[in-house]
């Protein structure tokens, strides 16, 4: 009897418990077997919005009329970032009109610094924006 009162709950009454039923229904989720790998951030996102903006307009004002090498200085008293382009060959026409130069960049900010590659394309409407901006290395400087 004494044994009977130590097992509480573990004896049911009237002999062994039913089989559990473990079909899966779905609605809930099986537990992920293996670690979700974080999302690969993108070019656009690992360069603050408003650096973007001063790099545009940077490139905007002078590569049209820069030296294939020159190096363009560009500041964004906001954040603090800073950095340079500079374009890599003359400018060539896309088939949609646009007039666009290749242009290597730098960005410096509180991560350090890193290096990109892109095109720097004025529309026919004369607005300019970068195209295809890509690191040129993954690693920071």
């Amino acid at each position: 009897m004494l044994c009977a009162g130590l097992a509480g709950c573990g004896l049911t009454p009237g002999g062994p418990e039913p089989d559990i039923d473990t079909t899966t229904t779905g609605s809930i989720a099986p537990a992920a077997t293996t670690a979700a790998t974080p999302p690969q951030r993108s070019v656009v996102e690992a360069v603050a919005p408003s650096d973007w903006e001063h790099i545009r307009l940077t490139a905007s004002t002078f590569i049209s009329g820069a030296a294939n090498g020159e190096m363009i200085d560009w500041t964004n008293p906001d954040t603090g970032s800073n950095g340079t382009l500079s374009p890599v060959r003359t400018a060539h026409a896309e088939p949609d009109g646009r007039q666009c130069r290749p242009f290597a960049l730098t960005v410096s900010d509180v991560r350090g610094i890193r290096r990109y590659k892109g095109d720097a394309c004025r529309a026919p409407d004369g607005m300019w924006q970068l195209f295809e901006v890509v690191p040129e290395d993954s690693a920071l400087l």
